[in-house]
């Protein structure tokens, strides 16, 4: 039997009009990129996430194109590209380093197994800040790029996982992420995740508060699908009332239309009023 990974049929068009974003990118950042190389990447990623969704409910694979895509936008080189389409693979789907060196030279899967073994070093519980950043700054600088754009990434689409998530994920962006970036001189990416921690502890803050308990609560009468853009977008405007009065007022307004806005998003687009 031939040990290389079979890659699933996809419409002819299909990974091109993914990795187009990605191929301009590399035209203006590395016009020698192996860009073949690199859509062989995807094509093995995409194969072994097929199937996979994330919170979202975008297919998992958009995640490390978006990783590979932030990477590429910083220089980043062919291997370092291609492990960062393959980096969850290992921890994720029952792809193997064996079954990716059937495909990859050394360089790309002693990166994917790096980058394997040192988010298993950070994701340990009660794992001291202290003893996260020695691993970090043990590590090689590919495999920290690759978890910290990772974590860049996962910060940007915070708002589909809960308020103790988010918050505990914007602590350790600035506890140990936000330093590693400072370490790689990758400002402009030490910038956004400090500035996404800041913006994620502000907006969570009213979620443990008597309103924002009351919203989150009365929420999961809507589908869990859309539960969590309504709460991003009810927590927000509370963030912008200055008066406590005025936050009870727009919370209690707004539960109480709750139970109709959950009939109304879960009716057929053909049963709802239509307006004009």
């Amino acid at each position: 039997m031939n040990s290389r990974l079979q890659v699933q049929s996809q419409p002819a068009g299909c990974h091109d009009d993914a990795l187009t974003g990605l191929r301009e990118i590399l035209r203006v950042t590395r016009p020698d990129a192996d860009v073949e190389l690199i859509r062989r990447a995807y094509e093995v990623a995409a194969s072994w996430h097929h199937g996979q969704t994330r919170r979202s409910g975008d297919p998992y694979i958009t995640h490390p194109l978006a990783v590979a895509t932030i990477l590429a936008e910083a220089g980043a080189d062919d291997d370092t590209l291609c492990a960062a389409m393959l980096h969850d693979t290992i921890e994720y789907t029952p792809c193997t380093l064996a079954a990716l060196s059937c495909e990859f030279d050394a360089g790309v899967v002693s990166v994917v197994a790096e980058a394997a073994a040192l988010d298993q070093i950070k994701g340990r519980p009660g794992r001291k800040k202290a003893l996260a950043m020695a691993a970090a700054k043990s590590a090689e600088t590919r495999v920290l790029a690759i978890r910290l754009v990772h974590w860049l990434h996962n910060m940007r689409t915070a708002q589909f996982i809960s308020q103790a998530k988010q918050l505990r994920k914007a602590r350790e962006s600035l506890d140990i992420f936000v330093p590693v970036a400072a370490q790689l001189s990758l400002d402009e990416i030490e910038a956004e995740l400090e500035t996404l921690a800041y913006a994620t502890m502000k907006r969570n803050r009213h979620a443990r508060s008597a309103p924002g308990r009351l919203l989150v609560a009365v929420a999961a009468l809507l589908p869990a699908a859309t539960r969590a853009r309504w709460c991003e977008e009810w927590l927000g405007e509370l963030h912008t009332l200055p008066a406590r009065r005025d936050r009870a007022r727009f919370a209690i307004h707004t539960t109480l239309g709750i139970p109709r806005l959950a009939i109304t998003v879960r009716l057929p687009v053909s049963g709802r009023r239509r307006s004009g």
